[in-house]
């Protein structure tokens, strides 16, 4: 799957217009011109999932290969235009065929904006909370936030869920390095609660809630969310991460050994 803007099928339709009804007399070297549309008509078929379209521009590929090795003045004929016009007719009934196999999905406005779910999740944290969490844990909420933005809650569920359980068991690990943090979620907040700080005592609070009303019933699996639930979770689970962040962050450091 990869983006691609609306704004580009547009300029491709136009590109396919002019191709077809340019008229003699113009330079085609010239900036925006008749070579400049080919190259960029080509591009974006070459860069498409159009497989039969692409096998289909050999004709317009030697068209403007001879074009490409015309005079730097020269002039757009009537005899070009009658061959351009023909290829790109050829080309409009291949591309009508295939167009009619493809699909486009628009993706719905959310509560949560749609360019940072699928683009910049960082975004979505506390300044410099998402470059701070391990690569796996952002991965995590990346894929949690494409899922919310294309209608999949409950897996975007699982996923916020799941970075919320690792950067917990990050965080045992960092206080208690001996620590086995492979054990599940409940003993790993109890042996959380077990250190007696007091710091945590509110955020610990937070994660038993989250563990007992949402990531037991989703991991089970008892739970169906729908797309406003999953959006308060993600919601409550950035606070959640945003707080753990911020308390490791405030850990102090053990002092540096001296030789003696």
């Amino acid at each position: 799957m990869k983006p691609v803007a609306l704004i580009k099928y547009i300029d491709f339709g136009a590109e396919l217009s002019y191709l077809r009804s340019c008229f003699p007399g113009s330079r085609v070297h010239s900036e925006d011109g008749i070579i400049t549309n080919m190259n960029r008509f080509i591009q974006f078929v070459e860069e498409s999932e159009f497989n039969v379209t692409k096998k289909s521009l050999w004709e317009l590929l030697s068209m403007k290969e001879r074009l490409d090795n015309s005079p730097k003045d020269y002039v757009y004929n009537r005899k070009d235009q009658d061959q351009l016009f023909k290829i790109m007719d050829r080309l409009l009934f291949v591309i009508r065929s295939e167009a009619s196999l493809h699909y486009a999905f628009i993706i719905s406005e959310k509560r949560i904006d749609i360019n940072k779910l699928l683009f910049n999740i960082g975004s979505l944290f506390a300044k410099d909370v998402y470059d701070s969490l391990p690569l796996l844990i952002q991965g995590d909420f990346k894929e949690g936030g494409r899922c919310i933005a294309f209608v999949l809650p409950t897996s975007a569920a699982y996923n916020i869920l799941r970075g919320v359980e690792g950067l917990l068991r990050t965080l045992l690990k960092k206080l208690d390095p001996q620590a086995d943090v492979s054990i599940p979620l409940g003993p790993v907040i109890k042996s959380l609660r077990d250190l007696n700080n007091s710091n945590l005592s509110t955020l610990l609070d937070s994660c038993d809630r989250i563990r007992d009303n949402h990531r037991n019933p989703t991991f089970h699996p008892e739970k169906v969310y729908n797309i406003d639930e999953v959006q308060d979770l993600f919601n409550l689970c950035v606070g959640v991460v945003n707080d753990i962040i911020t308390f490791m962050n405030n850990i102090p450091q053990p002092p540096l050994s001296q030789d003696s």
